[in-house]
């Protein structure tokens, strides 16, 4: 990097609307008033799933059916963000697909409160 021109790696959701319109039950499980989160991307919603789940922000019956996919979903962003982090954007991709794989698995689960 130069002295004052910064190169970065990074992910970011393309359009909010494709992720509220994918995932529908866990944006609305995740962010009833979603006016108050500024970002809403797909690293953001997993980590807010993962959120409402650890911290208990959701029923116990619906963290509890949640809960497997909401820890792997969290790891998932942590690995992304390492892997943006040590200049990997290949492995970075690989594991978004993952990562959007388990959205859906936890859509499905959410659809049914």
């Amino acid at each position: 990097m130069g002295r004052l021109l910064q190169i970065r790696v990074s992910a970011w959701t393309y359009s909010e609307d494709e992720v509220r319109n994918t995932w529908p039950s866990l944006w609305k499980l995740a962010w009833q008033d979603s006016a108050a989160i500024p970002k809403k991307g797909v690293m953001e919603l997993a980590d807010a799933v993962f959120d409402a789940v650890r911290a208990g922000l959701i029923p116990d019956d619906q963290a509890k059916a949640l809960k497997e996919n909401a820890e792997k979903a969290d790891k998932l962003r942590l690995a992304i963000e390492k892997a943006l982090g040590d200049w990997q954007p290949g492995e970075a991709d690989k594991l978004t697909y993952a990562l959007e794989d388990t959205m859906d698995a936890l859509e499905d689960i959410a659809a049914d409160f």
